[in-house]
């Protein structure tokens, strides 16, 4: 797991990216006073599947990384879907909004910040099979377990991805689908240890992220509205139990140079417009071989 930085990291984030199209863009103004300034602020809608009929997840984002405000800025008041503007983008801080719509049904919005944007011309898409959407991070795995499925099982588990000062994080709970074989391998290696009470941490990638809504049926917050993120879990890259690393172990050759250095750093800025630490925390491409004894 590599950093941007050689320093400690102080940040920990969930980066998503992707390629989608912006539109909505518009200022939202700020309760505080004549001092309080505005923000920018756009939907996303990130394409995800095969390229002959990808599905849309929409994000609502402030836009934070000063490059993507100076691209977002010249799209305020145009909203044509012809003139919609199609990026690569790359998010931090994802979280969820459930609420509820005027008709009365449950919803859930998918809330983060617009790190990173760049222009793209239409005809890219001529060259593309499969939009892939990544949700890269670290997180504690909770409840794996084996979904029979009707003779073809599955393994789900929940993710409670860290986010935030590292000194205080916050979690992100994110309910996934283990699709892929090798991460199948690993998780399933990792149920002993969760119920054994262990903590078991986990770098990860997931595909194709989403909202969904519920209505809460029990306890003091019955019959409020309550959201989850779903996803894919398509890669692992690094376990620790309890502290201590498992998942690679030291002696597996490493990934290539190239393959293991980390996306750029984008600094994000706060309400005041000064810069926000951040971490991104990469995996890196390879996936290492596994270990026999793990």
């Amino acid at each position: 797991m590599a950093s941007t930085t050689s320093n400690p990291k102080s940040y920990f984030d969930i980066h998503t990216s992707g390629i989608g199209y912006i539109h909505r863009v518009r200022e939202v103004p700020v309760k505080g006073g004549r001092k309080a300034m505005p923000f920018l602020a756009c939907t996303v809608a990130a394409l995800v599947g095969p390229a002959t009929n990808p599905t849309r997840r929409y994000f609502d984002v402030r836009v934070s990384g000063a490059e993507a405000k100076q691209l977002v800025q010249s799209y305020i008041g145009i909203d044509d879907p012809q003139q919609r503007p199609l990026v690569s983008f790359r998010l931090g801080d994802l979280w969820i909004d459930p609420f509820r719509r005027l008709s009365g049904d449950p919803a859930a919005s998918m809330k983060a910040r617009l790190l990173k944007a760049e222009l793209l011309e239409r005809n890219a898409l001529d060259k593309m099979k499969y939009y892939e959407l990544h949700t890269r991070g670290i997180g504690y795995l909770n409840n794996p377990r084996m979904i029979p499925n009707g003779g073809a099982p599955f393994i789900s588990c929940s993710i409670a991805a860290l986010a935030g000062p590292v000194g205080d994080p916050e979690y992100r709970y994110i309910e996934t689908t283990v699709a892929d074989d090798s991460a199948q391998h690993l998780v399933q290696r990792c149920i002993q240890a969760v119920e054994s009470k262990k903590k078991v941490l986990l770098a990860f990638t997931l595909n194709d992220m989403k909202a969904e809504a519920y209505v809460r049926t029990k306890g003091e917050r019955a019959g409020e509205v309550g959201g989850s993120l779903k996803s894919k879990l398509v890669r692992v890259s690094l376990i620790k139990i309890d502290g201590e690393k498992v998942y690679p172990l030291e002696l597996e050759a490493p990934a290539p140079e190239d393959v293991q250095t980390s996306e750029k750093t984008v600094l994000a800025e706060d309400d005041s417009g000064a810069p926000l630490p951040t971490a991104a925390i990469q995996a890196s491409v390879e996936e290492p071989a596994r270990v026999a004894s793990f």
